[in-house]
């Protein structure tokens, strides 16, 4: 019961998601990543979320990760998927709510359910096709693509809470940025002060480089065309 959106910045090789409801504490259960692996944005069981970032760590395409996500669900739930690459893929049950639906697009999977209608997927999809090549931090681009798909009306039940998560280009076992609003009546907004105070009081993390790696990291790789 929520409104996903996951992607992937071919400028810097970061990945990342956003994702806000009328639930509390979405951040907690429905965003999973890792740097120079993928990102997961699922309205399902824990169980699928690692498995599908298992998948990817392993090598396998979104795609391909997907069609293996719906076969061991009997297609229930719902996922959006990026990998490394920025390969992308998202399926949606289609009895899962009214409304709920799905889009893959290049660089980014979004995905929604109990909305107003399509045209949340579609203000989601059509912003970050819009502020991709235009210089602008991941971050910045998934919260327009929150307050675009908000503005269309989002979840039809309201709104409570949101949250982003961005990673390094790197395997890192902690995200570049974290953030949440677990209980909120306007959470979008303050999800947008909250990211914006955090950069100014740690910008070491913003600033932060890594040197480029080669080679999988000790990970036994079992989809080689993919790596």
């Amino acid at each position: 019961m929520t409104m996903t959106i996951v992607g992937y910045d071919p400028e810097t090789g970061q990945l990342g998601g956003a994702v806000a409801t009328k639930n509390p504490a979405v951040g907690s259960r429905v965003l999973r990543g890792l740097g120079e692996v993928g990102m997961v944005g699922f309205s399902s069981v824990e169980t699928q979320r690692r498995r599908g970032l298992a998948m990817l760590q392993l090598g396998f395409p979104a795609p391909v990760v997907l069609e293996a996500l719906i076969k061991v669900s009997n297609g229930s739930g719902q996922y959006s998927l990026i990998d490394r690459f920025g390969g992308s893929a998202a399926h949606s049950e289609p009895s899962l709510s009214d409304w709920a639906g799905s889009r893959a697009g290049k660089h980014y999977a979004t995905s929604a359910n109990t909305m107003v209608g399509p045209e949340v997927v579609q203000a989601l999809g059509d912003t970050f096709e819009e502020t991709e090549g235009l210089g602008m931090p991941l971050e910045e681009r998934l919260l327009r693509c929150l307050e675009a798909a908000q503005a269309t009306g989002g979840d039809k039940r309201g709104r409570q809470a949101a949250a982003i998560q961005i990673h390094w280009k790197r395997i890192d076992a902690n995200p570049n940025l974290d953030v949440r609003v677990d209980d909120g009546a306007n959470p979008i907004p303050k999800l947008r002060a909250a990211i914006k105070n955090y950069r100014q009081i740690f910008p070491e993390y913003s600033d932060r480089t890594w040197p480029d790696l080669t080679g999988t990291g000790g990970y036994r790789i079992m989809y080689p065309q993919n790596w």
